[in-house]
């Protein structure tokens, strides 16, 4: 079997919710940094989260915590697929700002609480620590009891081991956003640092409830209440369900990187076929909608919408994006390509040998694109219009194969 056949597959039993025999296809698909290789750990990690979630419902706390603890070996924290192809599009960069610069922001923001935390940040970091110190006390007076200050505070407490002041301060956190994971995290944290195992798991649970796509925290859980069964400490656990979908400003980040690098939605087309294609290019269809509602003269983005619609069986709108892309580029071989496919497809013989041959005529003059069209030429009758390849050869040297495609950008 091929690793494009284990690949398939793995991710149809991913689908079918059988995950201990997916894991066994999608551990054959290889370790290399190809997008289905990627994508294959990515649905490893995924179903050995499943299998740890369900031994952590059953009580089996050992289990689910070897379960959990090889999904973070695999993806990390990253439990949901739009944070996978994000992680994919681009790398996090950190934000330095110097503290001077920083200082002089604070004193012209003075209500503003994330100016002062990211300030006290920087002054820790210089080694400046009781000024850090300083920032946060002052920053607090400014902002009144701000959740995000507090929590700041707890970490500066922790990285010096001060447990006790440091959980407090997390407490304090909690109980100024009850929303806020972040603060249930760490709170949790010092809570087992200090021995309290039961007080850590309700933190843990809490901080899960609120990121439930966080491989972390459920590994953490894991841990937590496996210490306290150990400990003979009676725990329960209600565990949410993964939501579908990251957030709104994920999406918006990946809608920034398309229109930038369209390569990267063709490496998700040139995957094999697959069961989890409807969450996939569901999701690709959301991005390449929210990047053309700011650019809707790409035609480049209209191509590739198509394209994917088409891997959704959403013949319809495939055509509705085709013929969009072809109207703001008349000549954009690529599209006029893809539209003679869809045309093949379609039994549509005469309009895919009119797109096929102005792609051609456009600079797509490639041994596929002939064959395919010769193809249609052949079921519509019209053998006689058929060129052998010695033909298309002596034509290509008399024209000289001087066409070009235009670039849709520029084109747009």
């Amino acid at each position: 079997m091929s690793r494009e056949d284990h690949y398939s597959r793995g991710l149809g039993l991913y689908q079918q919710g059988r995950y201990a025999e997916a894991l066994m296809e999608l551990q054959s698909v290889g370790q290399g940094e190809a997008l289905s290789h990627r994508l294959g750990r990515f649905y490893q990690s995924m179903s050995y989260r499943q299998l740890g979630l369900a031994a952590l419902r059953e009580g089996q706390y050992a289990r689910a915590e070897k379960h959990l603890r090889s999904a973070v070996e695999l993806s990390g924290s990253c439990g949901d697929l739009t944070e996978f192809l994000q992680s994919f599009s681009m790398s996090a960069g950190v934000d330095r700002h110097r503290a001077k610069e920083l200082e002089r922001a604070a004193e012209k923001q003075s209500d503003n609480a994330d100016c002062w935390r990211r300030l006290a940040l920087a002054q820790w970091r210089a080694g400046r620590r009781p000024m850090a110190y300083m920032t946060l006390t002052e920053a607090l007076r400014h902002s009144g009891s701000d959740g995000r200050l507090h929590l700041q505070l707890g970490l500066f407490y922790a990285a010096e081991q001060q447990y006790a002041l440091a959980r407090e301060t997390f407490q304090r956190a909690t109980e100024v956003d009850c929303t806020d994971a972040e603060a249930h995290y760490y709170l949790a944290m010092t809570a087992a640092v200090q021995g309290d195992v039961s007080p850590a798991v309700r933190s843990f649970q809490r901080a899960f409830e609120l990121r439930p796509d966080d491989l972390m925290l459920a590994f953490q859980l894991s841990l937590a209440a496996q210490a306290a069964d150990q400990a003979g400490d009676h725990v329960v656990l209600h565990l949410p369900e993964p939501t579908p979908r990251g957030d709104g400003s994920q999406i918006r980040q990946l809608a920034e990187y398309v229109c930038q690098e369209v390569d990267f939605l063709d490496a998700f087309l040139g995957l094999p076929p697959s069961e989890i294609d409807g969450d996939l290019f569901g999701l690709l269809a959301a991005v390449v909608q929210m990047a053309l509602d700011a650019h809707p003269t790409y035609a480049d983005l209209h191509c590739r919408l198509s394209k994917i619609f088409h891997r959704l069986d959403d013949v319809e709108s495939a055509w509705e994006a085709a013929k969009k892309a072809l109207k703001i580029h008349p000549r954009y071989t690529e599209a006029l390509v893809h539209v003679g496919r869809m045309a093949a497809q379609a039994d549509r013989q005469n309009e895919g040998i009119e797109c096929l041959r102005r792609a051609i005529a456009c600079g797509a003059d490639r041994p596929d694109v002939h064959d395919l069209l010769d193809e249609l030429l052949a079921q519509s009758g019209r053998q006689n219009e058929v060129r052998d390849p010695w033909q298309r050869q002596r034509h290509r040297d008399a024209e000289g194969n001087s066409a070009a495609e235009t670039s849709p950008r520029l084109a747009a």
